[in-house]
């Protein structure tokens, strides 16, 4: 239970977030804004089930109580405690009262319903692409957002800034190949993007005519079961 690889996941999601509800076998992870949440596919990391653990403000210290301990360590849960052991090594931790923690309540059901929506872009985004677009974000400080501009079957992912008066005239972008349907630009804030897990992922830019609004999913390629979701502004 809570296996290397799951704890490995998990501390990139604290990237994210520092309040979790876990759950077995699908955990549901959303950031303080709310504008972004973190599917997780748990039983494809560990093979133990374990019942719903609430961590308000302490997803940090749970994983670092685990560092404390060796890979073949022993983890039992009794009510809203759980214990850890390896050899002398021993632990009681207590956990948060779930009903407590309803802004972070969140199920499967938003990923369902966003899968379902057309796609009016699909690209890849690789780890040094997002790499570079997180260290330009350190250069050039007084661009706020990520700019997601789709054109002539191109995606161009840029740095930009709400406020023309404020910024300089810098830029920085990456271009990709894309399959579109659609012209387009949408945003994100440079925040969010920060944020994001370092890895490969198939992007899909979701576009709900009825309301004339856009989502962004990624979809890690070599995590199965790991997505993003991004809310946007047009």
């Amino acid at each position: 239970m809570f296996s290397t690889k799951l704890t490995d996941v998990l501390s990139q999601i604290n990237g994210v977030t520092n309040s979790i509800i876990l759950r077995y076998p699908q955990t549901v992870a959303v950031s303080e804004s709310q504008d972004m949440m973190i599917l997780m596919d748990v039983s494809k990391l560990d093979d133990d089930a374990f019942p719903e653990i609430g961590l308000k403000d302490s997803l940090s210290d749970f994983l670092a109580l685990f560092k404390l301990f060796p890979d073949d360590r022993e983890v039992k849960i009794e009510g809203n405690t759980i214990n850890i052991s390896s050899g002398s090594l021993v632990s009681s931790y207590i956990v948060d009262n779930i009903a407590l923690m309803e802004a972070y309540n969140k199920d499967v059901a938003q990923f369902d319903k966003t899968e379902e929506v057309p796609s009016v872009a699909t690209f890849d985004l690789g780890t040094e692409d997002i790499k570079n677009i997180k260290a330009a974000t350190g250069v050039f400080k007084d661009l706020s957002e990520v700019l997601f501009t789709s054109k002539d079957s191109d995606m161009k992912v840029s740095l930009g800034a709400t406020n023309k008066f404020n910024a300089k005239s810098n830029t920085f972008s990456v271009t990709k190949g894309a399959q579109t349907s659609k012209e387009f630009e949408i945003k994100i804030p440079v925040d969010n993007f920060k944020m994001l897990p370092v890895s490969e992922y198939t992007v899909h830019v979701k576009y709900n005519s009825s309301r004339n609004s856009y989502r962004i999913l990624l979809v890690n390629k070599s995590l199965e079961g790991f997505k993003i979701l991004m809310s946007v502004k047009a």
